[in-house]
């Protein structure tokens, strides 16, 4: 597996993606991504910004995150502001259940220590047992909850 940087030639296929991993959120019942979200053009705007993230396998994109200063999204939601985040978890339909997603979670742990930042803070819906559990392994701990504009969410924090 190849961890790396999206470019604007992933674009298409991170998309398509997307677009499959949206559909399996409805199939599974599960009340996240709502209203569009996450829009095409913020896919696109990640990847413009550097901010995409991609795991590959054999040439293949199977996953995406975007991985981003946590000030940009949620200026003063956690204890520490000078903190790495990341979003958009998605693992391509096939490949779930193969650690992948692990596997990308680790590596942007990875990143994040070699930059100037506290830790990494995240958002998310307590529903997505799976994706709480995934956090929780790699050694997040819950901060609190917030109500934000688009969804009330769990705070989760890995402090360095």
């Amino acid at each position: 597996m190849i961890y790396r940087k999206a470019t604007n030639d992933d674009i298409y296929n991170i998309i398509a993606m997307k677009n499959k991993v949206k559909q399996r959120i409805i199939e599974e019942n599960l009340p996240i991504w709502l209203n569009g979200y996450p829009l095409d053009e913020l896919i696109k705007e990640d990847i413009e910004n550097n901010e995409g993230r991609v795991v590959e396998i054999s040439g293949e994109i199977v996953a995406y995150s975007v991985f981003y200063h946590c000030n940009r999204e949620y200026k003063n939601a956690f204890k520490k502001e000078n903190l790495q985040s990341f979003g958009r978890v998605m693992v391509k339909e096939g490949y779930t259940g193969k650690h992948i997603g692990d596997f990308l979670v680790s590596k942007m742990i990875e990143e994040a220590r070699t930059l100037n930042v506290d830790g990494l803070g995240i958002t998310v819906d307590s529903i997505n047992v799976k994706a709480v559990n995934l956090y929780k392994k790699h050694g997040f701990v819950k901060e609190g909850e917030e109500l934000f504009p688009w969804a009330y969410l769990d705070k989760y924090v890995l402090y360095f």
